[in-house]
């Protein structure tokens, strides 16, 4: 057997009395029966009247009878860091709406009229209960960081507090829960479901206990340390006041039988959680802004409620261990017994046939009959055990009603005898899936985009790279390359984008630079993978080299700058003859075209001092490997030689062949 509601309702949001004027049901909250489909409860002055609980959610509909709601997919391209891999989907998520209601239909009411006047002839069901407050949420199943699918909450509204009346949540969801909740969709029972905490006013019967609170010692508690400007959710009050009875610092004395404890136990949290908090924004629920957002350091309230529902999850599982230990124990126990009881009904016959007085044989046929039923009723009973553990229900939601502490601060003792009639509030919980909503799935005006692998959600991400640089020609040659994309799309749009690279961030980026382009309009795959760039290149002395646009469809840019980085190495290695000829020092001019503009090097190498080698770096253009040098040799005596100006495309140029020999 499953347990029932009131069980959990006992248990779950810790609710504030006081009731609103008007409207106050005197209700007897300890006395609830179920008829048909509904739950009533009797009228305190009039047992005999009752009024039902409305705990049918459902989506609203409009006026057509079409469901409100809608789910939105939305994307937002991104471009990735340096040295990050290419992102091949943008960011994005989904943001869900919803309006629901609480209805009771008419035939459960007569339904519910029916099964009353079997319990009582002259009983009446007056009307529905008007609820003092309710938050109702949305909660469903998404992978956690270590890939496992967990249930979490993703949204929450105040609730419905009359019969009919509509109220709206709304929530938002990653790009990857938004797929999941998607695909979700497309089957009969979706993964997504309103849960509902509802609080009810009324009054408990006497009981024979008294609540005493030292405030003192509560307000120290660690979990109120932070004071009135923390919001604190139900459920976390009700684990410290948890801690706080085992301290010692909230009493509950109870006089005879422990029946019924759970809700004394509710009746005192609720007195003390009155005169201590009161609910946030005068709701007890958040604004939407408000339920992701972090301060003080503390979680946002959606990860607060996902992690107290994974608390209450996993205490439930333990909890349904122990019990399912306990029943296979008993189920052992029981199942021993049978077999005895059937050993000892097998003996009793064999000593029945074997009797020769038929009524003492009768006598023990009788008492083998007997042991054998109590046989067949404790296998029975042992197999109940382990078909049908009496488990708890896991809870399927936190506890997330939100309070803040009151400004004034109680002090001292407080105490409260139970033993009369005491106003107090019962909070229910009930849940119900969204339902199948696969008929509306084509119908833009409840669901946009179609999957994650919508177009919608296609990016491309061109990486450039510049080919034959490094970030010495960034330092001494080239100022900085511009690249701009263009990319037309089918429905007219151009997306145009566009990186500078110079020496501080190729440096920085490793050269890779990304560019970007989403989908707009585009039905054509392999269109959409073509796009237009072109580079304007700006080289140290002025010189600029605009590039032609050029069309592509690969993935990457392969950036070859126009002119290329040359070294041209110099060698004097014939010192013998160096010296011989009295060379002092050798200069060494190269000379080369760089964008229509001469651009002019020069080296000296110190052959005097044993310097009989060089290098010169010049940039040349793709294919083009001529250039102009000359050589002068300074002699002893302040005489020079020289080259004159000459052509080559020599990479190696040796710079101790004088012509004409010696002077």
């Amino acid at each position: 057997m499953k347990r029932s509601w009131m069980d959990y309702g006992t248990a779950v949001l810790l609710a504030l009395a006081g009731a609103a004027p008007g409207l106050a049901q005197q209700i007897l909250l300890d006395r609830p029966v179920r008829v048909g489909e509904l739950i009533a409860f009797p009228d305190l002055s009039d047992e005999s009247r009752y009024y039902y609980v409305v705990d049918k959610p459902k989506l609203a509909t409009s006026d057509s009878g079409q469901p409100q709601f809608s789910f939105l997919r939305y994307v937002e391209n991104v471009r990735s860091g340096a040295g990050e891999a290419e992102i091949r989907e943008g960011e994005g998520g989904g943001i869900l709406h919803a309006l629901v209601s609480l209805q009771v239909t008419e035939e459960q009411r007569r339904d519910a009229q029916r099964d009353l006047r079997r319990l009582d002839s002259d009983a009446e069901l007056v009307g529905p209960i008007v609820f003092k407050s309710g938050r109702f949420g949305l909660v469903s199943s998404f992978t956690d960081p270590e890939g496992n699918l967990t249930r979490q909450v993703v949204g929450l509204g105040n609730a419905p507090l009359l019969d009919g009346e509509k109220a709206a949540v709304s929530m938002q969801l990653t790009k990857l829960g938004s797929k999941i909740l998607w695909e979700s969709f497309q089957t009969p029972t979706p993964d997504i479901s309103f849960t509902f905490e509802m609080e009810m006013e009324g009054f408990r019967s006497p009981k024979r206990a008294l609540i005493e609170a030292d405030f003192d010692q509560v307000y120290e508690h660690e979990a109120f340390g932070a004071g009135v400007a923390t919001q604190y959710l139900a459920a976390e009050i009700k684990a410290a006041f948890d801690d706080l009875r085992r301290q010692g610092a909230i009493k509950l004395t109870q006089i005879g039988e422990d029946k019924g404890l759970e809700a004394l136990i509710t009746t005192a949290y609720n007195k003390v959680a009155d005169m201590m908090f009161q609910p946030l924004g005068g709701t007890g629920t958040p604004d939407l802004g408000g339920l992701a957002s972090s301060a003080g350091g503390q979680a946002s309230l959606l990860d607060r409620a996902t992690t107290m529902l994974a608390e209450n999850r996993e205490d439930a599982r333990k909890e349904n261990e122990a019990i399912l230990a306990q029943s296979k124990e008993r189920a052992a126990l029981l199942k021993e017994n049978a077999q005895l009881l059937n050993e000892g009904a097998a003996e009793l016959e064999q000593e029945a046939a074997a009797a020769e007085d038929p009524e003492y044989a009768q006598r023990l046929r009788d008492y083998a009959a007997g042991f054998r039923e109590r046989s067949a009723g404790s296998l029975e009973t042992a197999n109940d055990l382990i078909a049908d553990p009496d488990f708890v229900d896991p809870p399927t939601f936190a506890v997330v009603a939100t309070y803040e502490m009151k400004r004034v601060r109680q002090r001292g003792q407080f105490r409260i005898d139970l033993n009369k009639y005491t106003a107090d509030t019962l909070t229910l919980r009930f849940d119900e899936n969204i339902g199948d909503l696969r008929e509306l799935f084509e119908n833009e005006e409840h669901f946009r985009q179609v999957n994650l692998d919508d177009p919608l959600y296609r990016q491309r991400e061109i990486v450039a790279f510049v080919d034959g640089a490094n970030a010495q020609d960034f330092g001494e040659f080239i100022n900085f390359v511009t690249v701009q994309l263009r990319k037309r799309h089918e429905g007219g749009a151009e997306t145009h984008d566009e990186v500078r690279i110079d020496r501080d961030n190729f440096n920085r980026e490793g050269n890779a630079f990304k560019l970007l382009y989403g989908w707009k309009s585009d039905q054509n795959r392999s269109r959409w993978m073509g796009y237009e760039y072109k580079a304007h290149w700006s080289f140290f002395g002025g010189a600029e080299v605009d590039g032609p646009w050029t069309p592509s469809s690969s993935g990457a840019i392969n950036l070859a700058p126009p002119y290329h980085r040359r070294t041209v190495t110099l060698d004097a290695s014939n010192t013998l003859a160096l010296e011989e000829l009295g060379v002092r020092a050798i200069v060494v001019r190269l000379t080369n075209d760089l964008a229509g503009d001469p651009r002019v090097q020069q080296v000296t190498l110190n052959a005097a001092s044993g310097e009989v080698s060089g290098s010169l770096d010049l940039l040349a253009r793709s294919g083009d490997l001529e250039y102009d040098y000359e050589i002068t040799w300074r002699l002893r005596g302040g005489k020079t030689l020289t080259t004159g100006r000459r052509a080559s495309t020599d990479t190696l140029l040796f710079v101790d062949e004088i012509p004409g020999g010696a002077p």
